[in-house]
């Protein structure tokens, strides 16, 4: 794909990339991935862990010899992502010596740590979040393969959606047959909704959404839709730490307005945190899979979703609600952080109701990410701000 046509992908969001490049990654993800897991397996002791360790920075030293690699040890802005700053910023809290990584004159979203431990104060180098080698990791070889982990939670009798895997045109309706409807297809592997379709009814939607999901990958999943908000579930040494709430950008009918003149409106009343909703395919095809466009005039008081794709950089909805959860989700979350085996891991699931009890309502765990954006509940619009750059490094038992 051309990279004058990636910033027009609205199937992409906020984050665009290279189609192609995105495709061989998938390709390459699935095909090795059963070797790379046994590697992964044999090297998951703490022998293996502090010879990688050794390995990499043997290598970063000798690319900061020839001047490939330098360090920037005190502009915290040129850190890519919001997970990042947060990490930093609580390393300075804590005199941990912090500097980022800069490859070929680029800022990139790797790190150093100088940690004053059982390691001699030795410098530890890693991605975006400092997890300790020595704990336990094996969750990270498959938890972002949706597939495995929603079968694996069903497993264990945690809420998960009903999934199928599909590389074919032929699967992909052979699965549609025999599931509830709507649906969801989405790539196997990824993050942040790219080319995910939602609420899926028929077989013309169907082979769309494929189309789309197979621009970025061969493996995909056909999964039940579920009804409700999308949360984020951050399970930090086996406990729910924060949950966030984010809906979708949507606007609500006055019986003389369309949906273009309420999107116009709503855009122009915004809060300042919040994104323009803009008026894309992706948005037009959700709409238009709801029996809308552009300019249908709702009913007084009849709220429309405008996109599947939630939180504060779509226009949507945003609030940190770890006070307000009901107290069974804090117990299904510890035993789905101690089923991942994952030091730092964000569930993402979809409820109605996170502050009624989820035995009663029908809900699940959607996806997991071995790498989350912890400033989510730092930065919701809403609810109390939840700093989790501090539960990171307390793994390492460094306090202020």
């Amino acid at each position: 794909m051309r990279e004058n046509n990636r910033q027009k992908c609205s199937a992409c969001g906020t984050s665009p990339v290279n189609h192609r490049f995105l495709f061989i990654l998938n390709v390459m993800d699935e095909t090795f991935g059963k070797y790379a897991d046994r590697v992964f397996s044999f090297t998951q002791n703490t022998f293996w862990q502090k010879t990688a360790n050794k390995i990499e920075k043997i290598l970063f030293t000798i690319l900061y010899y020839i001047g490939l690699v330098r360090y920037n040890g005190n502009d915290i802005t040129k850190a890519p992502t919001g997970r990042s700053k947060i990490i930093w910023e609580e390393a300075i809290k804590r005199n941990i010596p912090m500097e980022q990584v800069i490859m070929f004159g680029k800022p990139i979203d790797y790190y150093r740590a100088k940690i004053d431990t059982k390691r001699n104060g030795k410098w530890f180098y890693f991605q975006s979040l400092p997890v300790p080698p020595a704990l336990p990791q094996g969750g990270y070889k498959w938890l972002d393969d949706k597939f495995v982990l929603l079968k694996r939670l069903r497993e264990a009798d945690i809420p998960a959606p009903a999934t199928e895997k599909i590389t074919t045109w032929k699967k992909a309706v052979n699965a549609f047959g025999g599931m509830q409807k709507p649906v969801i297809i989405k790539p196997k592997f990824g993050s942040r909704g790219r080319h995910t379709t939602t609420n899926i009814k028929t077989e013309q939607e169907l082979k769309q959404a494929f189309s789309l999901a197979r621009q970025i990958t061969p493996w995909m999943v056909l999964q039940e839709h579920l009804e409700g908000s999308v949360c984020r579930a951050t399970v930090i040494n086996g406990e729910l730490v924060g949950f966030f709430r984010a809906d979708s950008p949507q606007v609500t009918g006055d019986g003389i307005k369309n949906i273009r003149e309420l999107i116009l409106e709503k855009n122009k009343t915004r809060n300042e945190k919040l994104s323009e909703i803009l008026i894309n395919d992706d948005l037009l095809n959700f709409i238009e899979r709801q029996n809308y466009a552009l300019e249908s005039i709702l009913p007084k008081n009849q709220v429309v979703n405008l996109s599947a794709k939630t939180g504060r950089m779509y226009g949507g909805y945003t609030r940190e609600m770890l006070s307000e959860i009901h107290p069974k989700i804090h117990s299904i979350f510890k035993k789905a952080g101690e089923l991942v085996e994952a030091p730092v891991a964000g569930f993402d699931l979809i409820i109605e109701d996170p502050t009624k009890d989820p035995d009663l309502q029908h809900w699940g765990i959607i996806e997991c990410n071995s790498l989350p954006f912890l400033d989510l509940h730092y930065f919701a619009l809403e609810g109390t701000p939840i700093h989790l750059g501090a539960n990171v490094w307390d793994l390492w038992n460094i306090k202020n």
